[in-house]
């Protein structure tokens, strides 16, 4: 079973998703949805082959929700929960799978802790509270591991780093046929991420505004939504670049629009997890410039796999990209290091054979009829 908050284009759900495609041939999976909204990718999530979705009511308070969820639970009798969330609302439903008699229970971590000290003691009762569940965090890169024991308190057994992973074959052969009926189109850089504090789109946008005075005819691409839209927009607006860049909002159809872009700018800050995003564009065969923060450095191979930015730089930002645009043989090299590299530590194989050797530790991973649950 999968539980979830909903159903958006998020990180986490993008990935839950991933995972129920890469074994709906292998394992009866359910999901549970705690909230009826956003719905982005309900249909994605309903078309996957033996499942079932559950979505909760949001007109229930905060107790018929739990109680909703310990009847799903119940009623499809898991042997294995993964909570694709990290925080109080994981503990609860750590404690009602655990209470239920779910024998394996995990949840992913997809950011780092804040920098705060207030909040970091939060994550660290959290982080505790979820030892006391035998609930191992599972973080979404190395670089959240990491950020994770450096709060002291100690973590989970089991816990461990599962990187996000994708078919990168797939994504590689979509974006070269949408690359090869580009035509007559100017440079065009792109961005697919949320749009929320977590990422830095407004160093991008004013990265943007300086490369336009040398390559006026560049368009900037933004995929996704989200909370500061409307500032983002109005800061397009006030930096003069609206002809130029368009806000595509959420999309599923990521890999045809990798495609057709010149040069990915992951620009983001140090609460950043991984960037699911990221790996996709090194799969499509895009070259990078990405913010120098642990999660970037880390995907990125220290900087072999595309050019590391200071954060919060636009200058540099629009110096890399221009750098990218006009450079063949540095374009080339990254991109090849990149695609190579996804395709080595990135692909969704690994990404689901670290999944069920925690979930499933004394099964055979190569006898697919060991990882049926039970429903």
């Amino acid at each position: 079973m999968h539980i979830m908050n909903g159903l958006g284009a998020g990180g986490m759900e993008t990935m839950c998703l991933r995972l129920m495609q890469h074994w709906q041939h292998r394992l009866d999976q359910s999901v549970v949805a705690l909230r009826s909204e956003p719905r982005t990718l309900e249909w994605e999530f309903r078309s996957v082959a033996g499942s079932t979705l559950s979505i909760l009511s949001d007109d229930r308070d905060d107790f018929a929700r739990w109680r909703q969820l310990r009847t799903a639970i119940l009623k499809y009798a898991p042997q294995a929960v993964i909570i694709h969330m990290f925080g109080v609302p994981h503990l609860f439903a750590a404690s009602i799978a655990r209470t239920a008699g779910v024998r394996a229970v995990a949840c992913w971590a997809g950011n780092p802790p804040p920098r705060e000290i207030e909040s970091r003691r939060r994550w660290g009762a959290i982080l505790f509270a979820s030892r006391l569940l035998r609930c191992p965090v599972m973080s979404c890169s190395h670089a959240v591991d990491r950020e994770l024991r450096s709060l002291g308190v100690g973590m989970p057994a089991g816990s461990a780093a599962i990187p996000n992973g994708v078919d990168a074959h797939a994504i590689a052969s979509q974006a070269q046929k949408a690359r090869e009926i580009r035509r007559g189109r100017p440079p065009i850089i792109g961005m697919v991420a949320r749009l929320n504090p977590i990422k830095d789109h407004d160093a991008l946008l004013r990265a943007f505004s300086i490369l336009r005075k040398e390559r006026p005819e560049a368009e900037l691409w933004l995929v996704g939504d989200g909370p500061l839209r409307d500032a983002l927009e109005a800061q397009a607006l006030r930096l003069g670049i609206t002809a130029g860049t368009r806000f595509f909002g959420d999309r599923l159809d990521v890999p045809q629009l990798l495609g057709q872009i010149d040069v990915y700018a992951f620009s983001t800050t140090r609460e950043e997890g991984f960037g699911i995003a990221l790996i996709e564009a090194m799969a499509a065969g895009i070259p990078i410039a990405a913010t120098n923060v642990a999660a970037c450095r880390e995907v990125l191979a220290e900087g072999d796999a595309g050019i590391l930015i200071p954060p919060d730089n636009p200058k540099a930002l629009a110096r890399a990209i221009i750098e990218l645009l006009e450079n063949d043989e540095l374009r080339a090299r990254i991109t090849q290091a990149a695609q190579e590299r996804v395709q080595r530590e990135y692909g969704m194989n690994g990404c689901a054979r670290r999944w069920e050797a925690l979930l499933f530790p004394k099964s055979d991973a190569d006898d697919a009829t060991d990882f049926r649950c039970a429903s």
